[in-house]
């Protein structure tokens, strides 16, 4: 489940205004494998908006009265994600609250979940 605060509902729908986007898009959410360089992070949120209607791998949920679009590879890494934001001088900065998220970098914009467990190695099976 991905949830949204009041306040980022607010600026997200500020911004689909300020685009002149329809009402029936959708705010895209996501993670790209690459982490900020010498931070040692595994991935970058990635947020747009999806004008067109959801594919049939996409996940679709609602929050505070948006539609939110979530690819089925990045709902693993965003599984309890809280949007939020904070207004600072010069707009708003969105803040990932993200439960699976171990190390973030500074930018606030890419982290790294906990390492598999060292006693299972992939393809390895026990009996």
């Amino acid at each position: 489940m991905i949830t949204l605060t009041p306040l980022a509902s607010q600026a997200i729908q500020e911004i689909m205004r300020q685009q002149d986007l329809p009402a029936t898009a959708a705010l895209r959410v996501g993670v790209t494998k690459e982490g900020c360089e010498g931070s040692a992070t595994q991935f970058r949120y990635v947020l747009g908006f999806d004008p067109d209607p959801a594919a049939p791998s996409d996940h679709v949920l609602e929050s505070e009265g948006l539609t939110v679009v979530v690819d089925n590879e990045s709902l693993p890494h965003l599984d309890g994600l809280q949007l939020d934001v904070r207004q600072e001088f010069g707009g708003a900065r969105f803040l990932f609250r993200n439960p699976r998220a171990t190390h973030s970098c500074g930018c606030g914009h890419t982290f790294s979940e906990e390492d598999p467990d060292p006693e299972q190695n992939e393809g390895e099976t026990r009996s």
